[in-house]
């Protein structure tokens, strides 16, 4: 990959060199046939009125767009534009002209017309005024408004070579990203594969276990033991239905729509549920999970379970990524009546800056350290940020390392709530 971007840098910079270089040749061939045009008009015009050519150049360079021709004499404009407009066509300089004459009696330009040379656009008659320059005797100055343009569309070739360049680069280039691209969904997809299996063979074993200990005969005379291996497999099934049902609803969304049910609910309701089913998993770390909700009511138009499943993961995943006695606090609160904010806060081993980016993609885990025993498959958050998205809301988190994170989930509030069906 370095390798390619060098030689495309290399590439470029030399293509770019050489247009510059044929750019500055053909400005400079440019210059040389105005030069020898206007030294043909200032010929023709000493001659048509009788005055000795001189035995400098008439032609003088003022700037890259104006030059002047001292003819010493004064010349009519029709004659003038005649003899200009013939010159600039034998040596193939069909672009617009402005032409003007300098009195030296008067001081100043008597006349300034623009000629559009081979069919060239006659609306644009624009009058640039030329510089003041005084001298002792009559002259004539030629402005080029369009000299660039015109220099520019004698290299055709380049600007096409270019073009082809950029679009065989920029091809490459694509080639590069897709190749990358497909790496990393290769390395996404074995560790989403090594993950998913891990995660269904630990329950498949504990229900083998649990059921190879029901086949004794013997374990009816013992009915606490009887109960706790039953226990044990409605729990594990209960885990891989829940594992399973999380690969479902993925594949749904990936290939399909996920829809809703919307329905009016209230908030604390859900969020009390959502602390009921994790006090256990809590107080058995010897943590606490703490509700702030509001006394009045906050009603809401959307998927209930969906929003719930959401709440639940951000808990789960507070839960498990912590090092400490976890302490989770959930808060609900409503700004301006226009706004609800569910944020869901821990004390655990926090993100790195640097795994920011990432968390929200699909299958992405974020490395945990010492932490070697958290299970999943990487699609919880991804899964949250999908429903609020879905629920046109906004979820954002802040995290530090060591310090804890705070994930925090916009709903708009409206007593007319309309939420999208579809994903």
């Amino acid at each position: 990959m370095i390798f390619a971007l060098l030689a495309s840098a290399g590439i470029i910079i030399t293509q770019t060199y050489w247009v510059r270089r044929a750019y500055d040749l053909q400005e400079t061939e440019f210059n040389l046939s105005v030069n020898e045009a206007l030294t043909q008009v200032a010929k023709d015009v000493m001659t048509l009125k009788e005055v000795q050519m001189p035995n400098y150049s008439p032609v003088e360079k003022i700037n890259n767009d104006y030059f002047v021709v001292q003819i010493n004499v004064y010349v009519e404009e029709k004659v003038l534009q005649h003899y200009l407009t013939a010159a600039f066509v034998n040596q193939s300089l069909l672009t617009d002209f402005q032409f003007g004459l300098y009195d030296c009696m008067s001081e100043k330009v008597n006349y300034q017309k623009i000629v559009h040379v081979a069919g060239g656009d006659k609306m644009d008659n624009k009058i640039v005024e030329f510089p003041h320059i005084k001298r002792e005797n009559y002259y004539f100055g030629v402005y080029f408004p369009k000299r660039k343009q015109f220099i520019t569309s004698q290299m055709t070739i380049w600007v096409i070579s270019s073009l082809v360049l950029i679009c065989v680069i920029g091809f490459l280039g694509y080639l590069l990203f897709v190749i990358l691209r497909q790496k990393r969904l290769s390395e996404v997809q074995k560790n989403f594969v090594n993950n998913m299996t891990h995660e269904l063979k630990t329950p498949l074993a504990s229900i083998q276990m649990s059921a190879n200990v029901l086949k004794d005969a013997n374990i009816i005379n013992n009915p606490q033991r009887l109960n706790n291996y039953t226990d044990i497999i409605l729990k594990e099934s209960t885990q891989l239905s829940q594992q399973v049902e999380r690969v479902l609803h993925m594949a749904q969304s990936e290939k399909s729509k996920l829809l809703l049910k919307k329905e009016r609910f209230i908030w604390q309701d859900v969020l009390k549920l959502v602390k009921d089913s994790f006090d256990k998993f809590a107080e058995s770390k010897g943590g606490h999970i703490h509700l702030n909700l509001p006394e009045q009511p906050v009603v809401f138009i959307g998927d209930m379970l969906h929003l719930s499943n959401a709440i639940r993961n951000l808990v789960d995943n507070a839960l498990k990524y912590c090092d400490k006695t976890p302490e989770i606090n959930i808060d609900l609160s409503v700004l301006n009546k226009k706004e609800i904010i569910i944020s869901v806060s821990d004390n655990g081993i926090g993100i790195d800056k640097q795994y920011h980016k990432h968390l929200f993609k699909k299958f992405y885990r974020v490395p945990t350290g010492n932490i070697h025993d958290v299970k999943g498959f990487g699609l919880g958050l991804n899964y949250v940020y999908n429903i609020v998205k879905l629920h046109h809301g906004i979820v954002k988190f802040n995290s530090e390392l060591a310090k804890g994170t705070i994930f925090t989930i916009s709903l708009a509030y409206t007593d007319k709530n309309q939420i999208n069906g579809n994903i």
